[in-house]
């Protein structure tokens, strides 16, 4: 498996690396001379930000994470996890985490 972070930091040719190896199934390489095609069957995990750090709902997700269509149809599940700002409920929420990690 492969995990990938950070996703929407990716550049513009790192993306169509990655495209190629997920439509093919191959990557192809070529460095110092040499030239090879080699297969690249993996799942890929991939998390990734939308821009300005709020999800918008009135785009698409392409338009949220400035994805290309064509590289975002790749993935077979997109998953969106929206936090919407609630004080009352963040509050509550870190007291828990805190409590939990002293032993309260």
């Amino acid at each position: 498996a492969c995990c990938i972070d950070e996703f929407d930091k990716m550049d513009g040719g790192q993306h169509a690396g990655l495209l190629e190896a997920m439509e093919q199934q191959q990557i192809s390489i070529a460095k110092a001379g040499v030239v090879a095609t080699l297969q690249a069957r993996t799942a890929i995990l991939a998390a990734a930000n939308p821009v300005g750090g709020r999800y918008d709902r009135a785009k698409t997700v392409a338009e949220n994470v400035k994805l290309s269509a064509p590289l975002l149809s790749r993935f077979d599940l997109v998953f969106i996890l929206v936090d919407d700002p609630d004080a009352s409920h963040d509050e509550l929420l870190s007291r828990h985490v805190l409590d939990a990690h002293r032993g309260a």
